[in-house]
Parts: structure tokens; sequence; C-alpha cells
């Protein structure tokens, strides 16, 4: 077996398979909306420093009037979108995420709540609302802003209870500041907490990250979501020389058993729910995501589209900039329209990895063909225990789940591929 951290498939195609776009016409494509369940994503590029992993467009250390000036940029492009939205579209569920979006001062908080509201019709207890959080920004006064705004998940990326572990990761926040975040969370009471752990960590061991899973579990979280380290280019961790873990594996198995033991249902290689908690299955971007921000990415049927994608904060904030300048916010001109193949593919690979897995009946009536024979890998995997058809459905098995970063770039097209080696590495 090779090393079997290859990518993080939590989309498809990836961000860095996306080129320039020529043509498009963003009121042709609205009409999708129509008749679909659709989410909206508000991106917040901020946060308090960049982490040494981290490989998302961010910015670390912006002063709140530069903040400002971009949540007025997003209420424009909001205001723009929804000019065009087509009669009778609502949206299901929104979700705030980044960066770290409780960095944002109150006022702006608010404002981007407002935003939702009157641009899209979101209200306190109309939709599912999720919201991403940091330790060091998991104020009383937020949470309790949260709860007002109808915030039913809040996601807080602890990462370790460890503080050399912490460290290593360039985290600025303690384990104290981290089980502190916890209680006001729990005092305020969301109908669902989610809590970030990482494994595979420099010197880290299984009983130090033992000890980091009960610490989590003393907060009963309905989710954790329990992620290997993945060290990219243009990261402080890769340009110091860290590289990811060999032990990363057993410690996932660890993880994995510890989770289950304690009651938790494992729904996909990260994601763990607590028994008796019928959570919504997360969707990862799969079908209509409407976003608003600089790094949200857009999910139109076949068309995806977002701003071009950096790592470094210089080129971060020259796209920052120009997103802010920007007049037409609905042109499209970077993203990858789909062909019926590769909407094959997506379905696939967002199926076999997620949940229950494929249901093949559904795959036939929506494509028109057999799952296995326009994907004969599955067979394969099948053959090689990695997988099992059981009532209808084609999905992964205990050890295929726990290979899901090495199988789910087995079903990426070759083109698909190409784009991602001519950017110079596959990242994210």
């Amino acid at each position: 077996m090779e090393y079997p951290y290859l990518q993080y498939m939590y989309s498809y195609p990836h961000k860095m398979a996306y080129q320039a776009l020529h043509g498009i016409v963003l009121k042709d494509y609205m009409g999708r909306l129509q008749g679909r369940q659709n989410s909206l994503y508000f991106h917040i590029p901020f946060c308090q420093s960049k982490c040494g992993y981290c490989n998302l467009f961010s910015l670390a250390g912006q002063p709140s009037s530069w903040m400002e000036t971009y949540v007025d940029a997003m209420w424009q492009h909001a205001r723009q979108l929804s000019g065009m939205l087509p009669e009778g579209v609502r949206f299901s569920d929104l979700a705030l995420g980044g960066g770290t979006p409780l960095i944002l001062p109150e006022t702006l908080l608010r404002k981007v709540f407002a935003i939702a509201r009157e641009c899209f019709g979101i209200e306190a207890g109309g939709q599912d609302i999720t919201a991403e959080t940091s330790p060091n920004q998991t104020t009383s006064q937020k949470l309790g802003l949260l709860k007002e705004e109808g915030v039913s998940r809040i996601s807080i990326g602890v990462q370790s209870f460890q503080e050399d572990e912490l460290r290593s990761l360039y985290r600025l926040h303690t384990a104290v500041s981290a089980k502190q975040a916890l209680d006001r969370i729990c005092k305020t009471g969301f109908s669902c907490v989610n809590i970030d752990l990482i494994y595979g960590i420099p010197g880290q061991t299984e009983r130090s990250l033992e000890a980091s899973l009960r610490q989590a579990l003393e907060f009963e979280p309905e989710e954790l979501f329990v992620y290997p380290l993945y060290v990219k280019p243009g990261t402080p961790l890769f340009e110091q020389g860290t590289r990811q873990s060999k032990d990363a594996f057993g410690m996932y198995c660890f993880a994995r058993d510890f989770l289950r033991s304690a009651g938790y249902r494992q729904d996909s290689m990260r994601r763990f729910v607590r028994s008796g908690k019928e959570l919504p299955a997360l969707t990862c971007g799969f079908g209509n995501t409407l976003s608003v921000g600089c790094g949200g990415r857009s999910y139109l049927g076949n068309l995806h589209f977002c701003m071009p994608y950096a790592v470094r904060q210089t080129q971060c904030r020259t796209i920052l900039q120009e997103y802010i300048e920007q007049k037409d916010y609905l042109q499209v001109a970077h993203g990858f329209v789909l062909s019926e193949e590769e909407e094959r593919r997506r379905y696939i690979i967002r199926h076999i990895l997620f949940g229950r897995g494929i249901l093949l009946e559904d795959y036939r009536q929506n494509f028109g063909g057999q799952a296995e024979e326009d994907f004969p890998q599955l067979e394969g995997w099948v053959t090689s225990g990695y997988a099992r058809k059981e009532g209808g459905f084609l999905a992964l098995t205990e050890e295929g789940l726990a290979l899901s970063d090495f199988l789910g770039p087995q079903l990426m097209s070759e083109d698909v591929k190409r784009r991602m080696e001519h950017k110079g590495h596959w990242e994210g």
C-alpha cells in the first residue's frame, strides 16, 4: 500500500483545476436554483494569524477598517446576486466560513446577518445556520449574537488540547482558552456543536491524541471532525521543512476506534456523530451553492466558479483588493464547466466517500447507466474488500473508508489531474 494520504476530496472538481472562463452569462444559470435545495455560503477571509498548515484563502492581522470595507463589498455582491434570483427561490441553509468569521467586530457580524436577511430571506429559526469559530474569538457577547441571529450549528477549530502540539501547528490559542470557549458555547446552547481535531501532528503520540479526544468528549459535542495533518506548499509548516507524519494512518485507526467505542457513528473518514443524534447530512458543496465573498465557491448545476485562489498573504491581499474594488460582481471569469462525464464523477465521489454510499438505482435514474460499468474501479474495490454492495447501495467498507484519501483521487478524470498538476501541486 502506498502512503494513503494523497488528497482530501471534499469537493470535485478541485479548485486547483479551475481555469479562466469566457463567455459565461450568470443569468443563464440562475434558473437552476428553481425547485432545488439551495445553500448560501458567506466567506469571511480574516484570521488572527495564519496557522502552520493553512492553505486556505485567508488573511491574518488585518485592521477592522479593512474588514468593514470588505463587508460593504459583500453587501454589494449580495444585492447584485439577489437581484437576479428567479421568483420563489429559497435557501435551506447558510454557512459562515473563513478564515474566522467571529474575528469580525460585533457591529460587522450583525451586518453580515443583515445581508443574509435582506438579500436572501434568511431568518432566525427559518434555516439551518452554521458559523465557524476559533477559541480566541469565541466571546460570550458574540455567542449571544449568534444565538439571537438563529445560528443552529457552531464549529470550533481546536485541533489539539496539548500545548506543545498547538505550538507545532502555529496556533495562538491555548488548551485553557479552548476549554473556556467550549464552556461558553455549551452555556449559550446550540443545536449542534462540532469540534475539529487533527492527528499526525509533529510529536503527537497515541497517548496525547487520546488525551485530546477525551477532553473533547467532556463537552459532549454532537459532532467531531478528525482530520489528518496535510502539509502543503505555501504553508509555514512546509516552508520550515515539516512533512506529513508516517504515523498518521495508525493515529487515524486509533481515533476511529476510540470514538466508535465512545458511542459516535462514523459518517465519513473525518466525520463522527454522537449516536442518537440525527443530524442532517453534510453535502460538502454537492448541489447548488451560492457564495458571497472573495474566497467562496459557487455551484450552479454544472457551473462551478469563484475568484482565483491563493495561499500566500501577498497574493491573497491583491485578490481581496480586487474584490473590494469590483463594480460588477456578476462576472464569471474563473471556474470549471462540468461535462456530463465530470458530473457523473462528481456524483460518485460525493456519495462513495460520505454517508451510506451510492444508491445504485438513483445513479441509473440520473445518468442512464450502471455505476459499476461507468467506473470499473468500483468493482475492483469490492473485490479488494474496500467496498461492498448491500441493500441497493455500493458503499465503502471500514477498510475502504480509512483509505478515502487514497481511493478518492483514483476517481478523478485525467483532465482534472492535468489541470491540477499544471498548477504545480495538488493542494487543499
